[in-house]
């Protein structure tokens, strides 16, 4: 498993990490004295006292309003203290989808759940408005969702992996971040460390949750450069219920895959996905375009592979264009206001 030893909080783990988190949000709301002072000890110090005292621990940190169960080296607190926008644009997305569809809710599919942050931001956002289906293939992270939501009826979470080869043997690879990405194995020998499992289409495990809604509003997926290859196994679910796509667009990791960076948007064109918005990493809006062509794509990419605060770009997929124009029309006006 991926957090084997993973242990509940302890007073110690729960004391480093707000320890790190006040030092975290001094260094970026203080000016002066007090946040040089707090930048200098972050720089020398938080790291250490991080792994030293949460190594293998989770602790209790709060995140969209409320209180959730999470490995201590998670980012999620620490994004939020620098970035407040972070992950905004997936609320503001389900928002936009909530206003065209206001009867009944909005059905999410989340690929890559992790602690269950998506379904925290959402129902902050929209209370009670949307119905979950969170898949996650650590079983540890799982857990952690699972816990997070327990009280939270529209919830169904499935611990599984999920690509287009279905039974293919993969495992995942620890990151340090609490974030593991899947590697597929090249053979069936469970060599190095890590959970394996083989994957399963998203067309497959989904079925039934988009039989249940009578329909499928958004798919978000966060899998570390396998975005398209999970979005090409739910290709059924797409072509009849054409949802909403959110996913990450990280050029670097797909040329590691071998694959360009305009492959997965033609994947996506021809189940009839014309229209983009792109968001930073940190979550601002940077861009929106419809039917774009190679070269629009390798010039946005030239913009993430070179050294840079921007790594990947978060898109919203569509394929209605006057929901894609109204995501940006909120995103820009609440950026504003």
């Amino acid at each position: 498993m991926y957090f084997q030893s993973m242990k509940r909080t302890s007073y110690l783990a729960q004391t480093s990490f707000n320890l790190v988190q006040r030092l975290h949000f001094f260094s970026a709301r203080s000016n002066g004295p007090v946040g040089f002072l707090a930048r200098a000890l972050n720089k020398v110090a938080a790291k250490p006292i991080a792994r030293r005292f949460g190594e293998n621990r989770t602790v209790i940190a709060t995140a969209y309003g409320r209180s959730l169960q999470m490995p201590a080296e998670h980012l999620l607190p620490t994004n939020l203290k620098y970035f407040p926008q972070y992950n905004r644009p997936l609320a503001q997305a389900v928002a936009v989808l909530a206003e065209h569809n206001p009867v009944g809710g909005v059905a999410v599919i989340d690929v890559g759940a992790n602690i269950g942050d998506t379904v925290a931001i959402l129902d902050q956002r929209l209370p009670g408005a949307c119905w979950y289906l969170c898949i996650e293939p650590d079983p540890d992270l799982a857990r952690l969702c699972r816990s997070n939501h327990i009280d939270n009826p529209r919830l169904q979470i499935e611990h599984c992996f999920i690509g287009e080869q279905e039974g293919l043997s993969v495992r995942l690879e620890d990151d340090g971040r609490a974030n593991p990405s899947t590697k597929v194995l090249t053979s069936e020998r469970r060599d190095g460390e890590g959970t394996h499992g083989k994957l399963r289409r998203l067309d497959t495990v989904a079925a039934a949750f988009g039989e249940e809604r009578g329909t499928i509003g958004l798919i978000k997926t966060d899998t570390e450069g396998y975005d398209f290859s999970v979005l090409r196994s739910g290709e059924k679910l797409l072509a009849k219920y054409k949802p909403s796509l959110y996913f990450e667009w990280y050029p670097r990791l797909l040329h590691e895959l071998d694959q360009t960076e305009w492959q997965g948007f033609e994947d996506l064109a021809r189940l009839g996905y014309h229209h983009f918005a792109f968001f930073n990493e940190l979550g601002d809006f940077y861009c929106k375009v419809s039917h774009p062509d190679r070269l629009f794509l390798r010039s946005l990419a030239a913009v993430v592979l070179r050294p840079g605060p921007t790594s990947y770009f978060d898109v919203f997929a569509s394929t209605d264009q006057s929901i894609c124009d109204r995501l940006v029309e909120l995103s820009t006006s609440e950026s504003l206001s």
